[in-house]
């Protein structure tokens, strides 16, 4: 295997490592190992059944870590043969629009939204239309490949100039030709959507969600800085959820990390778990599983005081690092 694979195949396991749970669900449509096929979305009482996936453990040391589990997934661990044990540490917020039933998207903002934050937002929205040719379209189920070739060279564009403005890392940047490999036959077979709002024929707003039965995630989001005073996160949202709420999806998930931006648009907060199979009649697979519950759990602590997050931002720390690298990034030849 040439370095350039290697270096491909290490991103490619990077992403699937950090989203753990989610990229089972959402992208493979498995079941991670040592849960039942079931999966219950509490919100809604709402049954998803998945089939298992095969299990990554080899040999009898081994730990394996299942990363980001929501808590309003209520998943059931099926551990009888495989003899395992598992740990199980609370990590970061999750922040969704619930749209529960019969509830309308007017209804959503006048329930979320202040009076003064509703009139703003409209307001913004009309002067942004009256200004511009404005329309917003789902890429959902159909896309020709040139056109998605176009939007993700866009949207890549985009979301480099905006981090690079705010002066912090985003680590979908140096895997961009994973995201652009996975999602095209997902959006075609309905189980990812790309979100653009158009000014004429330029997108100028993106957002790139996977979805699962009554789920719709929020993946990745970003808009050209350019028009930054009219508030394109609002309008993004407000069509978001009068799409979903169209289209019979109940939940509209915005994922990890605490932002003003979600607390003023999410009506549910709730926390993401890691869970840690080991097996118990090893030493080693035990000490191993003990040291790194430990190190979620300081982690966690730190979070929760302020220290990472806050005092000490690591996608700050990151941005100067790896500055460099990401100005001579090309993601076509990555």
């Amino acid at each position: 295997m040439d370095t350039i694979t290697r270096t491909k195949s290490s991103r490619n396991e990077e992403v699937i490592s950090k989203l753990g749970f989610l990229y089972s669900i959402f992208v493979e449509n498995h079941i991670p190992p040592y849960y039942q096929e079931a999966i219950v979305n509490t919100l809604d009482n709402n049954r998803i059944t998945l089939p298992a996936g095969q299990s990554p453990i080899k040999g009898n040391s081994s730990v394996v870590l299942v990363p980001n589990i929501p808590d309003y997934l209520n998943v059931s661990l099926n551990l009888g043969e495989a003899g395992m044990k598992c740990k199980k540490a609370s990590q970061y917020q999750g922040f969704l629009v619930h749209l529960k039933d019969g509830i309308d998207s007017k209804t959503y903002l006048s329930e979320q939204l202040s009076k003064r934050n509703i009139k703003n937002l409209y307001a913004k929205q009309r002067k942004l239309e009256a200004g511009h040719k404005i329309s917003y379209i789902f890429h959902y189920g159909d896309i020709s490949k040139e056109h998605y070739d176009f939007l993700f060279t866009e949207f890549y564009t985009m979301l480099k100039r905006r981090f690079l403005e705010k002066k912090m890392y985003n680590n979908n940047l140096l895997n961009w030709k994973f995201y652009y490999d996975l999602a095209y036959p997902m959006i075609l077979e309905k189980k990812a959507s790309l979100f653009v709002i158009y000014d004429g024929e330029k997108p100028i707003t993106l957002t790139l969600n996977f979805h699962l039965k009554d789920i719709v995630f929020s993946y990745i989001q970003t808009y050209d800085i350019d028009y930054s005073h009219y508030n394109m996160g609002d309008i993004s949202m407000v069509k978001h959820i009068e799409w979903c709420q169209k289209n019979e999806f109940s939940v509209f998930d915005l994922a990890m990390g605490q932002t003003d931006y979600k607390l003023k648009w999410c009506n549910h907060v709730y926390n993401f778990e890691h869970h840690l199979f080991f097996n118990p009649g090893s030493a080693y697979s035990s000490l191993k599983s003990y040291l790194l519950s430990q190190k979620l759990r300081l982690r966690q602590y730190l979070r929760d005081k302020d220290i990472i997050g806050k005092r000490f931002q690591m996608d700050k720390f990151l941005f100067k690092r790896r500055v460099k690298r990401l100005n001579n990034f090309n993601w076509k030849e990555s």
